[in-house]
């Protein structure tokens, strides 16, 4: 199989297979298909309230762990590095890089979506197959956005603890 053309959305997750990845309460994330395959690219401007102001807890209700592990994992190395090296890295700096993400948050949806339908469509499997791996994978889970949320946040204050104070 050849590289697929991520520019042209022939070669994307189809729309039904994005439903089904995205599960229940997906209309908002269907518009958003449908506008960045009117453009032509995966990542194009949207909002989301709750990814724009907490992400952490919107990567929790989108089921999105690696992102919401990068993401943690990234501001709790750059605490320590903080209390290592005993310098003080601004703050505004990473609020505004995850305000940024947010307002990417869907396509970087779409875009792990695709990934994942082209990493099973390579395997081999059938079509079937492939529904029943991706469906439900980023379905909404209010539980899941406040376990990542007080997840992301205990790991905040907990590294911030170590901090010393000024």
């Amino acid at each position: 199989m050849s590289k697929p053309n991520l520019r042209d959305p022939e070669q994307w997750i189809p729309r039904e297979l994005f439903v089904a990845y995205c599960g229940a309460r997906s209309d908002k994330l269907l518009a958003y298909y449908d506008k960045a395959k009117a453009k032509r690219q995966m990542v194009v401007a949207d909002f989301d309230w709750l990814a724009f102001l907490l992400l952490p807890a919107w990567f929790g209700y989108r089921r999105q762990w690696n992102l919401w592990g990068t993401l943690t994992g990234l501001l709790a190395v750059a605490t320590l590095v903080e209390l290592l090296l005993h310098i003080r890295l601004p703050s505004g700096a990473f609020a505004g890089s995850a305000m940024a993400l947010g307002l990417m948050a869907h396509g970087i949806l779409l875009t792990n979506a695709n990934a994942a339908y082209l990493k099973l469509k390579r395997s081999g499997l059938s079509d079937e197959a492939i529904r029943a791996a991706l469906t439900d994978r980023a379905s909404p889970s209010p539980r899941a956005a406040v376990l990542a949320l007080v997840g992301s946040l205990a790991i905040s204050v907990g590294f911030a603890l170590l901090l010393p104070a000024e």
